[in-house]
């Protein structure tokens, strides 16, 4: 088993087999950082994990763009021969356990400012 821990790229999706199979799918983003031989230079990779969680679909309201997440399970890979003649890879990740690690990262929620205080009659008391 292996352990991921990065950001959800999508808000999850719910799929429906034509058995009558439940999945939820959804992207985890991981980023790693590295420094180059002989250099100063520091170079991040991202790397990209397609998951499959069947043990339920609630979990799915909970999974949003932007939020940290762990995951664990079997990974796996997909290769094939695009359209255009090109390999092509997918990394996935079949979960069996994950846990969520706060909430998603907003623009909105970055750029609140407190708001001003306002000035009351007890400002001018002596004491």
């Amino acid at each position: 088993m292996q352990t991921i821990i990065g950001r959800l790229t999508a808000d999850a999706t719910i799929a429906t087999l034509e058995d009558g199979r439940t999945v939820v799918g959804f992207t985890i983003a991981q980023n790693d950082r590295f420094k180059v031989k002989g250099s100063d230079e520091v170079k991040q990779v991202t790397n990209f994990y397609q998951c499959a969680y069947w043990m339920g679909t609630g979990i799915a309201a909970h999974l949003k763009k932007g939020m940290l997440v762990e995951a664990a399970g079997r990974v796996g890979v997909n290769a094939w021969q695009g359209a255009d003649g090109t390999a092509k890879a997918r990394l996935t990740l079949h979960v069996q356990y994950i846990q969520l690690h706060g909430k998603a990262k907003t623009a909105s929620a970055s750029s609140e400012e407190p708001a001003p205080e306002t000035q009351t009659e007890k400002d001018n008391l002596p004491f």
